[in-house]
């Protein structure tokens, strides 16, 4: 359960987070919301509006409750309860409070008190009851909240109090009792504490121990009231005291939360801070370059941009010659945190003064680092890998200008015999390796992200050197990125005791990361591992699952072009996995938007595939607009051809795909052999092609999905069945074939694949029909569109009901 408070203060960003968690809910999960606001306090046009639509659009089942005041006859049933006299007696003057406060809970209870206090209502010794004045309280001249009852009241506290209330309203509802001692220990403000207990007393703020120590107000209202107190034309010189006062007393605090304390307070006046000396101005940006990091820590990337911009309007004009540490990291998390929010215009431009004014190479490479992703992002591949290649050079290293597919299988041998007996014990044991060669593997891991796009050949070479420096040098956390990514290209081969040999690697990589709680890196090692090596030996749900995370986790540290590989391999996964393409065409709708807000070509590229299969596998592209198509797009032809049941296209991308020059990766091809296999079966029916070839092909698929099997039966055990079956229909062996069907139904159904449970009906259908069984195949055919259609596809729905009428009316006619 969540449960969200005064929703009215929020912004658009928060919004969309609570419209992410509870639209993206994963199947099987659960979660109550619930969050409240005040309607007196938005407008038509919030943003709030905007989530109860977005969710309702979403089917995400929702209901909105209105809390309206008190009940006059409720509160007169209070109001006697506490003043100990009969309803009848007290019924005119709740009249009285209700309609001056509607019933509002806490308003009514502090127009009470007010009474109270001016003793309107007053006790009576002397006939032993209370007392109450109606005219006096009918004539009472308040507005319509209670802001103005607590100020009336405070404005009488004594100075002491006046002045707790004013600097605990400054920092918000609370504020950390750390700072309260900071600012007890100045000459100005240390009454403060004497002030803070009378304020307890009198019920305006309570101390709090959990999380942590601190002072709070009881009720937002009465910080309101609190604040009321400093006058609109002195709070800008307010904040800047306080803020002034807790750098001079806080000076040995290096906390984060402090300097974002601090922070807020005097960037409240930053026009009178510029006015002061050149040291205090110097002083102050460097406590906002704390925050800015410190909100980048938090994932707050827009709120970190503006704190580092302050950064650097406080330094002098010659700050790269003053303040020239200062100035390069304020540069650097600038362009790191614009590139982490989409505007990469500002990125680059904070790069570009980088590169002209930093002294050395060594205060470049991060700035490198980012303007390779960045390129790689925008589809600039050549001018990425040229960047990496001139770093490592001057780092030390020859890359080579082109690998043979002789020396890349030879690169992979080698470092499979490298990893022979590598084990997690062994990889923790390793010294922790220099900065200087993490440096270099820093880049290695970037241009293999790069050269699996551009010159994949070139990839084992990355890795190889990688792993070399690793087991001669020590190991640090991009060890485990280029560990992981060897894992990766032992996957993409088909040898079965070669993806054995990954999946072992694969799995250390995994569990060592845990060891290192490297959260920066763990979108880098999750990506390969969730897209290609886990999805060997686990369900492809989990995997799919996996990349979702790693998509968190990358767009959590900055790391975006690892976030949106992950959200493209996510899709994939799911596309292949079965899941209902409704949902699916909307995920990546959303997740195209993004990539769009970004500039994220790449990315953007992948995703219209995607996006042209899913809604081909729905109503066969009627939802499609244009776009770009990437090179995976033959494996995506075959497998829109095959749903559509265009056998020869099918056969022809195919055939395409397995070519040699056409790189497909392991689990695509096992994929498209399955399909090969099947769709073999109907070209031999329909008598097209080689018969005596295509009679070859369904029984080289089962060999190989087989071995798939060994691995992962809930990822191809029902393929297996299906093959098995179709293969006996088409020797004509009734019996086994009915038993095949059934498996291929049962297994699809326990690995929760409904589109093949779908298609292994749909076969088992037309195989009734040949044999002349119609009601069986009436009943396979409407089993078939039960599942066609909880999968989202009213393409297949329509073809299983097309098949239905033709076999009723062929019983008509017999």
């Amino acid at each position: 359960m969540l449960f969200l408070d005064d929703l009215q203060w929020s912004d658009s960003a928060a919004l969309d987070v609570i419209h992410h968690i509870l639209s993206n809910l994963r199947p099987g999960a659960s979660c109550l919301f619930v969050g409240s606001y005040r309607s007196n306090k938005v407008s038509s046009d919030h943003a709030i509006f905007g989530l109860m639509d977005d969710l309702e659009a979403d089917k995400v089942t929702t209901q909105k409750l209105m809390l309206e005041g008190i009940k006059c006859e409720d509160l007169n049933t209070l109001i006697s309860d506490a003043l100990c006299v009969f309803p009848r007696n007290t019924r005119r003057l709740s009249t009285l409070v209700h309609e001056k406060t509607e019933g509002n809970p806490f308003f009514f209870l502090e127009f009470l008190r007010s009474l109270v206090d001016r003793d309107l209502i007053s006790y009576s010794l002397r006939q032993e009851t209370w007392q109450w004045d109606e005219g006096k309280i009918g004539l009472e001249n308040i507005t319509d909240n209670v802001i103005f009852l607590l100020s009336r009241k405070m404005n009488v506290l004594s100075t002491e109090v006046q002045m707790a209330l004013r600097v605990l309203s400054s920092f918000g509802i609370k504020v950390d009792e750390k700072i309260v001692h900071y600012l007890s220990c100045t000459e100005e403000y240390s009454g403060i504490m004497t002030g803070i207990e009378e304020a307890k007393s009198s019920g305006y703020i309570s101390k709090i121990e959990e999380p942590y120590c601190c002072y709070a107000f009881v009720h937002d209202k009465v910080r309101e009231a609190a604040y009321g107190l400093i006058s609109d034309d002195e709070r800008d010189g307010f904040h800047e005291r306080l803020g002034m006062a807790l750098i001079n007393a806080s000076k040995d605090d290096d906390e984060d939360a402090t300097a974002l304390t601090i922070v807020c307070q005097v960037n409240r006046s930053l026009t009178s801070i510029k006015q002061r000396s050149s040291s205090v101005r110097v002083q102050v940006s460097s406590l906002n370059y704390k925050a800015g990091i410190a909100a980048m820590k938090r994932s707050d990337y827009a709120t970190a941009t503006s704190y580092l911009g302050t950064t650097l309007q406080l330094l002098p004009n010659n700050h790269w010659e003053s303040n020239y540490s200062l100035s390069l990291q304020a540069h650097m998390a600038i362009a790191k945190a614009s590139y982490s929010i989409g505007d990469t215009d500002k990125a680059q431009a904070m790069l570009k003064l980088i590169f002209k004014h930093a002294t050395c190479m060594k205060d470049k490479l991060d700035a490198y680092y980012l303007l390779v992703n960045l390129l790689h992002s925008q589809e600039r591949g050549e001018e990425a890998y040229t960047i990496c290649q001139n770093v490592l050079t001057q780092l030390g290293e020859k890359i080579p200008d082109y690998v043979t597919p002789e020396e890349s299988k030879a690169m992979v041998q080698k470092t499979i015999a490298l990893l022979h007996d590598f084990s997690e014990e062994k990889l923790l044991a390793m010294k922790e390796m220099d900065q200087t060669v993490q440096v270099v593997i820093k880049f290695y891991v970037l241009m293999s992200m790069v050269s699996f796009y551009l010159k994949p050949e070139v990839l084992p070479y990355m890795c190889l050197r990688s792993v070399k420096l690793t087991l001669e040098n020590g190991t640090c956390k991009y060890s485990l990125v280029q560990i992981a990514n060897v894992s990766f290209i032992l996957c993409l081969q088909m040898n079965l005791s070669t993806v054995r040999t990954g999946c072992k690697i694969g799995a250390i990589a995994m569990s060592a990361m845990d060891r290192f709680e490297c959260s920066d890196i763990k979108a880098l090692v999750d990506l390969p591992y969730n897209m290609t090596v886990r999805v060997n030996m686990h369900p492809i749900q989990k995997c799919a699952e996996g990349l979702l995370k790693a998509f968190g986790f990358g767009i959590a540290c900055g790391d975006n072009v690892s976030a949106f590989a992950s959200a493209t391999q996510y899709i994939r996964l799911s596309i292949i996995g079965g899941s209902r393409l409704t949902d699916l065409l909307h995920e990546t709708d959303k997740y195209l938007s993004l990539v769009g807000h970004h500039n994220h070509t790449l990315t953007r590229t992948y995703l219209w595939t995607f996006r042209l299969t899913i809604s081909t596998l729905i109503d066969k592209g009627a939802n499609t607009y244009d776009g770009r198509h990437s090179k995976t797009d033959i494996f995506h032809k075959a497998v829109q051809s095959f749903w559509l049941g265009y056998n020869e296209r099918c056969h022809h991308y195919i055939e395409k795909l397995f070519d040699n020059n056409n790189k497909c990766g392991r689990f695509n091809r096992l994929i498209a052999t399955f399909y090969y296999g099947l769709n073999a079966f109907s070209l031999l029916r329909k008598g097209q092609l080689a018969a005596s070839r295509l009679k070859q092909l369904p029984l080289e698929a089962l060999t190989v999905l087989k071995d798939a099997e060994e691995l992962s039966k809930w990822n191809f055990r029902n393929k297996v069945f299906l093959l098995e079956a179709e293969l006996q229909s088409h020797r004509g062996n009734k019996d086994e074939a009915r038993t095949a069907y059934a498996a291929a139904i049962t297994s699809a159904r326990a690995s929760r694949f409904i589109h093949e449970q779908g298609l292994a009906c749909e076969c088992a259908g037309f195989h009734c029909k040949r044999v002349g069984d119609h009601n069986q195949a009436r009943d396979f055919f409407n089993q078939a569109k039960i599942c066609y259609n909880q999968w989202g596809s009213s393409m297949k729905v329509e073809f299983c009901n097309r098949q239905m009428n033709q076999l009723k009316k062929e019983a008509i006619c017999r």
